[in-house]
């Protein structure tokens, strides 16, 4: 398990990308892209994107495309999430994120989302480490120019369990190690205080309220990582 020190930096890059959508300002890492016309998505993720829960079309991915960017660019999203994918976890089609990476970014893409996984949970956490690093540096081969966004997975709890914080501290190891901003829901509280309302009847997947709430977080993220 990698140290606090990791995590005290994931939680430091979310901030700035949050502080620069109400700025203005560049974060550390990302690239500033060319103004004007629609930005390219993608999701890569698990059923935390999907729509799992809810459908596919109330997922955070899909209420993005009706929604601008606070600039006012537009987005085409593409979701390659996969339900039961992680960094290290095949999905329920046989992928991993890395998979997903190949088989959804393009060189034309602009950002790269990606988004959790809890179901890294009980991997070893310096083989998910270097898992997610190789899986940014995919998209990052794939897609030279794009903005790369690492999201942490979501806890439901104020107190989440140690599997869980150890797969985001591992993510969030890859992504200082690839430059890659990393934001972190867990520390930054994302559900606090009403999971009962955002969460579904398992606790895990998000409700229709909670799929709103992440694709207002994720406009503002994506904003802030989009220059122009």
């Amino acid at each position: 398990m990698v140290d606090g020190r990791v995590a005290l930096a994931g939680m430091a890059a979310g901030a700035a990308l949050l502080l620069c959508a109400a700025t203005g300002c560049t974060p550390n890492g990302a690239k500033e892209q060319v103004a004007g016309g629609s930005v390219r998505v993608v999701v890569i993720g698990d059923s935390l994107s999907t729509g799992f829960g809810t459908s596919a079309d109330e997922a955070w991915p899909a209420l993005l495309k009706s929604v601008p960017l606070l600039n006012n660019r537009t987005m085409q999203v593409t979701n390659a999430a996969e339900n039961g994918s992680g960094y290290l976890v095949t999905g329920e089609h046989g992928d991993t994120f890395r998979e997903e990476v190949q088989d959804a970014v393009g060189p034309d893409t602009d950002v790269v989302v990606f988004f959790g996984s809890d179901n890294d949970e009980g991997t070893d956490p310096e083989a998910l480490r270097a898992a997610a690093v190789s899986t940014f540096a995919a998209a990052s081969a794939i897609a030279p120019k794009a903005v790369l966004v690492a999201v942490g997975p979501l806890s439901g709890s104020d107190e989440p369990d140690p599997e869980l914080t150890g797969v985001r501290d591992s993510a969030a190891a890859a992504a200082q190690d690839m430059d890659v901003p990393f934001i972190d829901p867990i520390a930054d509280a994302w559900l606090a205080g009403r999971a009962d309302v955002l969460l579904g009847p398992d606790r895990e997947h998000p409700s229709v309220a909670g799929q709103e709430l992440l694709r207002d977080k994720m406009r503002a993220i994506l904003s802030s990582a989009v220059q122009g």
